[in-house]
């Protein structure tokens, strides 16, 4: 069968069961409420068969004003947005029969959002409806077995720059079995979430969904207090679309996990574990993993540790089988030193493009003591890898390499020769990002660096810190060298009055040679010094680091503070400053110098009132991508009595963003009203 007619009859399904299992949920409340005169006698008492504890509500209003302009007077736009929403909702819990036999929650609202824009891409007035939904349902929850059953939905608003309003709907229907067994407990679990992302105006171009059907099953057993297992199967159905996009796959993943302690004390502990993934649709692969992990704990000081992992990897006209050894050992003297030592040796197989051989080994040493000016921590860890391949030339692939997006610094990505169409930046859920809105690529000497942005248009959208996750192909050579050689130092004294000193040093030197391509070693030397100080709510700090590299050379140089008090019983304030000059040689030479300044204030005026208030400031000036300068500030006074409460708040940002002027001030004002 085709993969679009898969698709179609998936979608097919999908909604049929949706509607279905909203049908069926739906005619349970119907029953419920035709049931609930009637009597049932539970443990000889006479009670209603349907019990609720009472019906409550709640109304809610919100009126929000937005005003956005960008540019310079040749080419300025301008935007005047105003939102209205009224929702009314209601709850209530109860239970039938008996609270073991059936409990239930059901909440259940209605709305209506009104939008009038004014700006130079689209005006005029648009309405639609607000509706969400909450129901829970669990069924025998003290017997051996039970289930749950549940579907939701809700609807938001998200206030943006020039386009109105963009309309989120995220709904989602589930079930659960579990079997308490002694021997043998289970579960299974259904769950389908849909996520839909469109402006309230029908001309807005930003579109995206996501929908995952996942079908979980687990089950565990003890052999005996020492040796116990575990199986789960995991079948993901998820498609993401976006305007020009559209991912579609079904992934199976099977996992079978043991553990057995042995020894006297049971000290020693072998693992096992074998877990198979089966990935098709837009991106297809197969790939299967066996390891087997052992501990031998010869005295409460020796620990000896020996680990093997195959991997057998099938994508397309790819294949690949890796064999891997590590030994290593583990030693703490007193309390003070902890030394680790590690080997490894791995094979790979690469079918009839060759093979892929690599040994090394790690030293690692950890040490911290107390001394007469206070705590003392140091760690070492020296690294050797020597990398041979040989054979025909072919394509490698790399899925969910681990990366911390930053707002300044390249991500640098792990291989070289790397196929950059193939290159794919993802959420941890999966969630796709987009070149050019998200991110955009640099390509220097077989190195690929990711240059990531947070201020994408387009959802999802990356967040300073962030973990993403990276896939991509990249081209093997057919004959290659390498060896890599590592060292990483770091010293710091803690003294008792709060000062800190500290010291870093890494180090890496890297011989390659190929037999087609010239490729520039990743060779580096970084040093890095830094004094703290902390003392009750104040933090300052000075760092100063230099990395010679044949990559990416840089210097950076910081100085941060923040103070954080009480101005009173419920009064807090805090105020921070940091200010870091960057500069970066070739291939991606710039100068960066970045002032940011914050402030925040929280003070819980009476038992009623609370006002917050935060400001932020920016002034980046880039001699590559020019200067951003701003600030974006943010109030909110919060009131509650009783079964009343209320927001009002405002926040304003200006900014001058390369040659651009975004300016925006967002007024909006939230009343509800419980009963």
């Amino acid at each position: 069968m085709s993969r679009p007619l898969q698709q179609r009859q998936s979608g097919r399904w999908r909604t049929w069961l949706g509607r279905r299992s909203l049908q069926g949920l739906a005619c349970c409340a119907l029953g419920l409420m035709t049931l609930a005169g009637c009597k049932v006698n539970v443990q000889g008492r006479p009670r209603p068969l349907v019990r609720s504890e009472g019906v409550r509500g709640e109304l809610e209003g919100v009126v929000e004003y937005r005003n956005d302009e960008q540019g310079t007077d040749a080419n300025r736009r301008e935007s005047e947005t105003q939102v209205f929403e009224e929702r009314v909702r209601v709850r209530t819990k109860g239970d039938v029969y008996h609270p073991d036999f059936m409990n239930y929650n059901v909440a259940v609202g209605v709305g209506l959002a009104q939008q009038r824009i004014e700006s130079d891409d689209v005006s005029g007035w648009d309405e639609d409806t607000l509706n969400d939904y909450n129901l829970f349902a669990q069924f025998l929850r003290a017997k051996p077995l039970s289930g749950t059953v549940d579907a939701s939905k809700s609807e938001d608003l998200i206030a943006r720059q020039f386009l109105g309003s963009l309309r989120t709907e995220r709904e989602s229907e589930g079930g659960s079995l579990f079997l308490r067994s002694a021997d043998w407990p289970m579960t299974l679990q259904y769950s389908n979430n849909e996520t839909n992302q469109d402006g309230l105006n029908p001309v807005a171009s930003d579109f995206f969904r996501r929908e995952d059907e996942r079908l979980r099953y687990s089950v565990h057993h003890n052999f005996s207090d020492t040796s116990h297992a575990r199986f789960n199967f995991d079948r993901t159905d998820s498609v993401q679309e976006s305007i020009g996009a559209l991912v579609d796959t079904e992934t199976d993943t099977y996992t079978l996990s043991h553990d057995y302690g042995f020894g006297d004390d049971k000290q020693h502990r072998l693992d096992s574990f074998l877990n198979f993934v089966d990935q098709e649709g837009s991106f297809e692969y197969e790939n299967l993993r066996w390891q087997e992990r052992l501990r031998l704990q010869h005295t409460p000081s020796l620990l000896t540790k020996y680990d093997v992992r195959l991997t057998d990897l099938q994508r397309e006209t790819l294949s690949s089988e890796e064999i891997r050894g590590q030994a290593g050992v583990e030693h703490r003297l007193y309390e003070s030193l902890v030394t680790t030592l590690d080997g490894f040796v791995s094979t790979t197989d690469l079918d009839e493009q060759g093979t892929l051989d690599q040994q090394g080994g790690i030293l690692g040493l950890n040490y911290h003591k107390q001394n007469p000016w206070g705590m003392l921590l140091s760690s070492y860890s020296g690294s050797y890898t020597t990398t041979e391949q040989s054979g025909g030339g072919s394509t490698g692939v790399v899925i969910d390499e681990s990366h911390t997006a930053t707002d300044i610094f390249p991500v640098q990505l792990n291989r070289t020769n790397i196929n950059v169409p193939s290159i794919r930046v993802k959420d941890t859920d999966g969630s796709l990002f987009q070149e050019g809105d998200d991110y955009t690529i640099t390509e220097q000497d077989g190195r690929v660096w990711l240059n990531l942005t947070t201020l994408g248009a387009i959802p999802p959208n990356i967040t300073d810190g962030q973990e993403i996750f990276v896939d991509y192909d990249f081209f093997i050579e057919p004959e290659r060298e390498e060896d890599t050689l590592r060292h990483h130092f770091n010293i710091r004294q803690r003294f008792g009055n709060g000062m800190s000193l500290y010291y870093a040093h890494r180090r890496q030197d890297q011989d390659v040679s190929s037999t087609i391509v010239d490729i520039t070693p990743d060779r580096y030397t970084v040093n890095t010094i830094a004094a703290d100080y902390m003392h009750k709510g104040l933090f300052l700090l000075a760092e100063y680091s230099d990395e010679d590299s044949t990559q990416v050379p840089s210097t950076s140089t910081k100085l941060a503070g923040q103070y954080r008090w009480l101005l009173g019983p419920a009064t807090s304030a805090s105020v921070g400053i940091s200010n870091q000059w960057l500069e970066f040689g070739a291939p991606d030479a710039r100068d960066v110098q970045l002032l940011k300044g914050d402030a925040k204030l929280f003070s819980r005026l009476t038992n009623t009132y609370t006002v917050s208030a935060g400001v932020d400031y920016r002034d980046e000036d880039d001699t590559r991508f020019g200067v951003t300068r701003g600030f974006q500030f943010e109030t909110e006074l919060q009131y509650r009595y009783r079964q009343v409460s209320a927001k009002l708040g405002a926040e304003l940002s200006f900014l001058s963003r390369r040659d651009d002027e975004i300016n925006s001030a967002f007024l909006y004002l939230q009343v509800q009203r419980r009963f």
